[in-house]
Formats: C-alpha cells, structure tokens, sequence
C-alpha cells in the first residue's frame, strides 16, 4: 500500500492559488492565428480529448493527456459473501460476463456501452457523452435479471489525478460524524492546468434508486445505504491499481471488525462487511466513491471545466446522449451503405456494433517501454537469443486494440486492418491513429511490433514477451492504409469554399481532410523523410542473404527473410506458427516477407507521386520491379504451381519450401501478381479446391491436405482468419475486374468472390448472435469462433467486406 497523510488545508490553498494561475494564463488560440492544417489538429484534439482510453476496463474514462487524470468504476455483487471475489474492473474472458461491449459509439460525442453480468445478477449499461469544451459525462443504470429484482449491487467509481503543482483533486461536500456522505450527491472539485483549469467533478444518485435496509448496523461507518467516500495519497505510477487499492483498504476494514471484540463478523450482513470506511483518515489524490443499490439503479458522473460554456447536469444528459446516438446511425447509415444480402435491419445493427466496439476499443497509452539493443540476433535462428530489456521513453500511443480482455495494447500489423474499418466512417480519426503510430519511428526507423507502454500496459503481457528487439519487423499494413488515404483524399471532391471557418471544421469533423486535401497533404510532406527511413530500415534489416543462390536475380537486394524466427515459431511474420522450414536457415528467403515488401514499395511510390518527388517514384518503382521480378523468377515453383518459400537442404542446395495455404497466396491476395498471368488460374484452382484451401466458412489459413495441419499450438494451421480472407476478397474484386485478366481467371474469380464474401459475413453474424462476441479465429469445418473473445480487432472487417458489391459484373 502506498499511503500517507496529506494536510487539508495546505491541499486546498496550492489548489486556490493554482486556479488563479491558471485562470489568468489560459487563453484560447483564435480562427485568425491558425492555418488549416493546424485549425483542424486543434478541432480535432479537442473533439477527441476524452474517451474510454482505459480499453481493458470495462468502463475507464481518461483524457488523451498523459500525467493529468483517470478514472474507473468497480461494482460486485453485495448479496453473496464470495461477491467481492469477483469484483468487476478490468475486461475479462469471463463466462459469468454474457456479453459486453458498445452498441453505438462515436469517438467524438459518445455512445453506449451494455455488459450483461450474470454472476452479479445484472445489466450495465453505462451513456458516455462529452462536450466541444472539454467536459464529459457518465450515466450508469443497472437493470437487475429477471427474477432478481431485489439484487444488491455495490458501485465503487474512483478517480485521480497525478499529484503535483499543477494537478489537485479534493473532496468538497460534507460528512456526518462517521464520515458518511451526508446526501445522494457527491462532489468533488480540483484543477489541472493541462485540461483547462479547475473543474468539478460530481457523481449523483438517480431520482428512483434503492437502497438497503438494515434493522442492525455493525457500525454507524458501515451502513449500506449511505454513499462512503475516501482519499489516499498514492504514488502517480500506481495510480492505475485502483483495484489492489480498494481491495487492501476493504481488507484492512474487515481485518479491525475482525478484531474487534464486540463485534460478531459473522453475524455482520454482507453489504455492510464490504463497505468502504476510512478507518485511517486518509486524504490523498486517489478517491474512492461507493454507493450500494437494491434492485434498479441510476448514477451520473459528471465532469465540467469551470471555464466552460457547454455544461453538463443530471438534467441535460439524456438528450447529449440521444444526440450522440442518433448521430451515430445517420452517420453510419450514410457512410456504410451494405449491399445485398447485407442490407437488412438485422446485418445494419451488426455493423454498428461491430463498428462501435472497434472505436470503442481505442486506448491511449503513455509511459516505457522495454527494449534490447544489445543481443545478438544469430544468423539462423532466434531460440537462444533471451533479450534482457532496458527502458526507453516515455512514449505515447493513441491506437485501436486487437481485444480489450486479452490484448489491450497496439500490435503493428493489427492496426493497418483495423484503420480499414474505421475509414468509411471517420477518416479523421484513421488519419489520427496513423499518425501516433507514425511519431513512434525511431531515428533508426522502425517501430516496435507490440507497444507495451507503461506498467498498467505491461501487466497484461507475460514477461518473455514484454521486451521488443530492434531487428524484428511485422508485417507494413500502415502503409497500406496511409497510401489509401492519400488516394481517397486524391480523387474526394475538394471543398470549393476558399475560406473554411473554425465552425465549419468542428461541424463536419471526420472526413475535414479529404474535403480540404491540403491539410493531409501537409501532414504527408512532413512525416514522409520518416516514413521513407521506415522503409529503409525494413529492406535493411531483413534483407535475405544471396550467396550461393542457384537462381540467379537481377534484383538480389529484393529478396528478404523475416529476422527473429524460431525452428517452430515466426513471430515477426504475424503467422506465429504457421509452417516453414524445418529448421531456420540464414539462406532461407519468405515469399510472404517478399509480398509485404512489393505492399510497402508500391505504397511509398504512391505517396511519393502524390507529392510529386519524381526522384523517389524512380527509386521505388525500380524496388517494385525487383519484388514483382523475384516473384515470378524467384519463388514460383512450377512443380507445386505457387509461390513458395526457399531454404537450403543438408547439401547446401536451394530449394523451394511449399506450404500452401495464407502465405503461398499472398502475392495474390496483395495483388501483386500481373493482371494477365495465366498463373493467376492455379492460384484460384488451390483458392477453390475444398482439399486445400475452401472450406464453407472461409479461406482456410493452411490447406487441409497439409500434413501439419490442425497440429500443435493449431494457431495459424487451418483455423480462418478475417484479415487475410479480406485481402483475398478485395483481390478477387480486383483481378475479375482488371480488363488485363484472362477470361478464365474472370470467369473463376467472380464465383468464389460472391461466395467467399456471403459465408464470411454470415458465418461471423451467426456466431456473434449465438455467443454475443466477435472471435479471433473461426474454425474451418464448424465454423463456430474461437481462441480470444471479444476480438474486435480485424474481425471487424467484416464492416468493409459488406459495404462490397454482392457481385462483379
């Protein structure tokens, strides 16, 4: 435990004289100061401020500022003595969970979030809204289960700031004698310089709320129908651990009642043995708020900057959050239009929810990360490399996450799959998480594949996968996404007003920059000298070695090996598992790797057109070439008919290493085979033979007369997964409609493009209306989800693959 004793008076004159401080320092940037470029980062910061950036909590509201404030809600079941065992706070793969997630969410105004809790006996169901001046809300309702309509449900929500000159958080109502809240509306206030000064922050009790009764109190401090307040200094970097806070303090509590001989705790109810009291007067920048309820419930939280104009209240909450809601679907339905047989009422509302938890899921983290710099990466294979980390930042991140209960973080080839749902409807905010993601390419040029900042981040990732290596790559897809932007901003309908106001910008935010390209076009030119580094570093680090390849290439610099493979595992390629050479060899060269490389150059040639620097479209056009070359050259075999691996056998000769399945069909699916090969037709032929790669549910990720297929850790060994059958889909669209094709390449890639894309949607739908969640994995031959629950990571494609026409003409 991490306490002390703060004076209350000293607290209060630091918090008077800060306010003053700040009020006469703090003076908005007027429309006439700012170009367009930087009016719109303003716009958009603000409308972006606050949200549920604490993803892996089931609600956890803080601002996009580290070192400022957090906050979290807590609740347990008050009727059953193993209650508070199964205290409610981080997102967890919990069969007692239902369900949880958002049905409606807009990044910039809010939307809301349901959990049905079958072990508590009830249904959450918390409204988060927000305002244009900084100020936020919560409206929490619990709706007990049918048949448990006198449930006791006890609601912990805390808040906090980092204390320090510039950050004060104080208690400001009154107590009774025994330090109960004397009435149903808590208040708090205190100032923080980075979000705009002093602020209130209330938590009030709904109009109808119940609470229990107890004809016996062990103690006037533990009466269960009475809000219980306490503070306590903890330090900044454990502020995160609210839980273990709350929990020791309940402990401590219950160790004294146990203590004490004229108390029976045995005898104590249970809503009173688990209510908080501060036994210890503690105050401090870490508060605790609980208020335990008997059946049906209602509580508002509600944030307000002094300085603001746009206040919020207990009576106005409603109709921000039926603006936000009603906002969310016109939005939705103008911007996705899904097409046949997806355009029912049934698959709209599965979009939406597909949508708003992906949204939902962003996070914002800040803080260390563990890097080794030092270890030797042999030249054949990383098993007994141990990397020892050493910290490096702080960092920060605003980023989407794969799953909020089991992969809260960033994942660097996840994000490019995410942003790809995100963009039809909000662009802005694609554009955003681009560019955090982007400020992370260090002087080096690359960027970490999982971003674990900070210890709250960390403590959700076992420790031999926390360190990150500078020699491991993962696959580009930003690069993809960033290069798609740039494109849709090309050929959007620019804006014909000369003048754009400051109104304007706030009123249509979320597509600003592909009505008004100059702005994205500003930001291109300036982070391109990165991005360009970016790529340098990948064809630089994993460059595949050439000496004594049978096959000769005119382009040997384009052929590459992912670095940091294992005999059994190939974590840098994102396949983990998925089946290679038996044993790693510094010889061997990924047809994958060569893909994303192809991916990556084809990109940064775009950008670099799209800016007009002539010099480098040369440069990687030239580098495409090589790729496309090697493709065909290099990596086809002939005897397999797909592009494959290659390794070196025990006499040091070179030969192909087939393994079909997602990463033989890479070049297809990243549309890097040219339109008019006839080798397009075996691609289709393994695509659609239901003995390798078809199944009714999907692409399998490895063909099911492979010999390891569904074996071992049976990761990336046959189960389907979203993100390469969208690639593949998109491919399909691709090459039916290249006027290049071949007739029979045609002919067979619109069939199975209309067929693909119906038994993934419906499969996905169907498993989300059988268990309420999105899954990491569907099994090929069930089709039922599996691994990760509540993956809404680039299972969320699903969104794109349904606005797709429902077949090619």
């Amino acid at each position: 435990m991490f306490f002390s004793l703060m004076n209350l008076f000293n607290r209060w004159i630091l918090g008077l004289i800060l306010s003053v401080a700040v009020a006469f320092a703090f003076e908005s940037v007027t429309s006439d100061e700012l170009s367009l470029p930087e009016a719109f980062q303003k716009i958009s910061d603000q409308s972006l401020l606050w949200g549920p950036y604490r993803s892996n909590l089931y609600v956890g509201i803080k601002p996009k500022i580290p070192h400022s404030f957090l906050s979290g809600l807590m609740w347990f079941n008050a009727d059953d003595p193993e209650g508070i065992v199964k205290l409610r706070h981080s997102c967890e793969q919990d069969p007692e969970i239902q369900s949880f997630g958002w049905v409606k969410y807009d990044a910039r105004l809010g939307g809301r979030h349901i959990i049905k809790d079958r072990g508590c006996k009830v249904l959450i169901k918390s409204d988060f809204v927000k305002t244009n001046d900084g100020n936020w809300a919560l409206k929490i309702t619990g709706v007990p289960k049918k048949g448990q309509e006198n449930v006791k449900t006890s609601l912990v929500f805390y808040a906090g700031t980092e204390e320090d000159q510039d950050n004060v958080l104080m208690f400001a109502g009154n107590k009774d004698e025994s330090g109960n809240v004397n009435n149903d509306l808590t208040r708090l206030t205190g100032v923080s310089k980075v979000l705009g000064g002093a602020f209130e922050l209330l938590v009030e009790d709904g109009p109808s709320n119940r609470y229990p009764s107890a004809t016996v109190l062990a103690s006037p401090d533990l009466n269960p129908s009475l809000t219980h307040h306490l503070s306590l200094h903890v330090p900044d970097e454990h502020l995160w651990q609210a839980k273990e806070v709350f929990i020791s303090l309940l402990q401590e509590s219950i160790g004294k009642i146990r203590d004490d001989p004229s108390l029976n705790i045995s005898e104590i109810a249970v809503d009173q043995l688990t209510t908080l009291r501060n036994v210890n007067n503690f105050e401090g920048n870490l508060h605790f708020i609980q208020k335990t309820f008997q059946g049906k419930f209602e509580l508002n939280i509600i944030f307000n900057l002094e300085e603001s104009t746009e206040k919020l209240s207990s009576s106005n909450i409603d109709s921000y959050v039926d603006r936000a809601l009603t906002h969310f679907d016109e939005k939705f339905s103008s911007q996705l239009q899904f097409q046949a047989p997806f355009h029912t009422k049934e698959f709209l509302n599965f979009g939406k929810e597909f949508l708003s938890n992906l949204a939902g899921g962003i996070g914002y983290f800040y803080g260390e990360q563990l890097v080794d710099r030092n270890a030797f990466v042999d030249d054949d294979s990383f098993d007994n490399v141990k990397l020892v980390g050493k910290p490096e930042g702080p960092s920060e991140l605003f980023t989407s996450v794969p799953s909020r209960p089991f992969f809260p973080r960033g994942f660097y080839w996840d994000e490019g799959f995410h942003l790809l749902s995100l963009l039809d409807y909000d662009s802005d905010l694609a554009l955003e998480i681009l560019k955090s993601w982007f400020a992370l390419i260090d002087e080096d040029g690359w960027i970490a594949r999982e971003q674990i900042l900070g210890p709250e981040a960390r403590s959700r990732v076992p420790a031999e996968f926390q360190v990150q290596n500078p020699n491991i790559a993962n696959p580009p897809t930003l690069m993809l996404v960033f290069a798609k932007l740039l494109k849709m901003a090309h050929e959007s309908p620019n804006s014909e007003d000369d003048f754009v106001s400051i109104q304007d910008l706030s009123e249509n935010m979320g597509h600003v920059h592909l009505e008004n390209p100059e702005i994205l076009v500003d930001y291109a030119e300036d982070i391109y000298p990165k991005l360009k580094k970016h790529f340098e570093w990948f064809a630089r680090t994993q460059k595949g070695e050439t000496v004594g390849l049978s096959r000769e290439s005119k382009y040997p610099n384009q052929l590459y090996r992912w670095i940091g493979r294992t005999k059994d595992l190939c974590l840098p390629s994102g396949l983990d598992d998925y089946p290679r050479a038996s044993e790693p060899d510094s010889g061997e060269l990924n047809i994958d790797l060569l893909s994303w490389m192809g991916l990556m150059a084809r990109s940064m040639k775009s950008i670099a057109k799209l800016l007009n620097k002539a010099d480098d479209v040369h440069y990687f056009d030239i580098i495409e070439q090589g790729v496309l070359f090697n493709l065909d050259h290099i990596h086809w075999s002939e005897e397999d008919k797909s592009y494959c691996d290659i390794t070196v056998d025990d006499d040091d000769n070179d030969v192909f290493e087939c393994h079909k399945g997602y990463v033989t069909l890479l070049p297809f699916a990243l549309k890097l085979i040219p339109e008019d090969s006839e080798r397009l037709i075996h691609v289709l032929q393994d695509l659609r033979d239901p003995d390798i790669c078809w199944s009714q549910f999907g692409i399998r990720s490895l063909s099911k007369s492979h010999p390891l297929f569904h074996s071992g850790e049976d990761y990336w060994r046959g189960n389907i997964w979203l993100n390469i059958n969208y690639l593949i889909l998109d491919a399909l669209k691709h090459y039916a409609e290249s006027p290049s094709a071949l007739p029979d390449v045609q002919a067979m890639a619109k069939p199975i493009y209309k067929e693909l894309r119906e038994n993934l949607v419906t499969n996905v739908y169907n498993e989300f209306k059988r268990t309420g969640y999105a899954w990491e994995q569907y099994n090929e031959e069930t089709g039922q989800g599996q691994r990760t629950r509540h993956f809404l990571g680039w299972t969320s494609l699903v969104i794109p693959i349904m606005k797709l026409p429902e077949e090619l003409a």
